[in-house]
């Protein structure tokens, strides 16, 4: 029998425009997915359950579409794959929270067959990867994509971020990551990834929830003009933190900065389940 983990993660700063290019800020979250691989005489079978030990999977691993698909390229990029055997994995984390269970999942089957995370992500996906960079980083990292299939990032220090003053509001509208980068939009300028990436660097490195504040406001100003949508602020009227969308606009978390912490309890007084940041990634990093 075989073991693997692998950790979610959470997209700070730099959505959208990190598919172009420019610098973004993710940090890997404390629950993750575990795989499990055992011998047996049988067709490949795959056992799928979510945080709760629910089985939402149960099938000969071709079946299904998705992961057939990521096994192919496994095969592909000649991997160790075995043809017979029993896999199960398991998600620590709500399968609704998009936290990353498909880019824990490539980087689960890289661990179990072989292969380099990354190679085995942009054969099977067109997204920029920082998610499955996030799966063994074990803390903040500052990514960017270089050209089609490649990227580089550095694991960052982040104890130094005033996490206190952080929330993780849910807003229970998990977006399809794949959808999302397939849209088509405008090409953002060269002046724009710059200053995107500027601003990812000062979220990094800043100590202070007022510094914070600044960043992510302008990082969400900038954003909402490019992507002609609504900043996820106003959904909430007469709250005394700057709130920031996380990943895909209208997806499942977004990020409340407070300068005094007691304003945090505006969302669970307002029906809004709110995590706590320390319970949700390490702060030792």
């Amino acid at each position: 029998m075989s073991q693997f983990r692998s950790s979610g993660k959470l997209l700070l700063s730099g959505e959208y425009w990190v598919l172009h290019g420019a610098e973004a800020l993710a940090i890997a979250t404390e629950k993750g997915q575990t795989l499990r691989y055992e011998e047996a005489d049988c067709e490949l079978h795959w056992i799928a359950k979510d945080s709760k030990d629910r089985v939402w999977m149960d099938c000969v691993a071709n079946q299904d579409p998705y992961l057939a698909r990521i096994l192919n390229a496994v095969q592909k990029l000649k991997g160790s794959l075995p043809r017979r055997g029993r896999v199960s994995t398991k998600l620590e984390f709500n399968r609704n929270w998009g936290w990353g269970s498909s880019s824990s999942l490539v980087d689960l089957i890289a661990q179990w067959t072989g292969l380099d995370p990354m190679e085995l992500h942009f054969e099977t996906s067109e997204g920029s990867g920082f998610d499955v960079a996030c799966a063994r980083a074990g803390g903040a990292i500052v990514y960017q994509k270089t050209g089609p299939r490649s990227a580089v990032w550095n694991n960052i220090a982040s104890a130094h971020w005033p996490h206190e003053h952080f929330g993780l509001v849910y807003l229970g509208g998990k977006q399809d990551s794949q959808r999302e980068v397939a849209k088509i939009r405008r090409e953002p300028l060269a002046s724009e990834l710059d200053a995107i990436s500027a601003l990812s660097r000062h979220l990094a490195s800043s100590k202070d929830a007022e510094a914070w504040s600044r960043a992510i406001d302008e990082l969400e100003d900038r954003t909402a003009s490019w992507l002609q949508m609504e900043r996820v602020q106003n959904r909430f009227p007469g709250v005394r933190a700057t709130i920031k969308s996380l990943g895909a606009w209208g997806g499942d978390f977004a990020l409340a900065v407070a300068q005094d912490p007691e304003d945090l309890k505006y969302f669970p007084l307002n029906g809004h389940l709110l995590l706590k940041w320390s319970d949700c990634v390490s702060l030792s990093s």
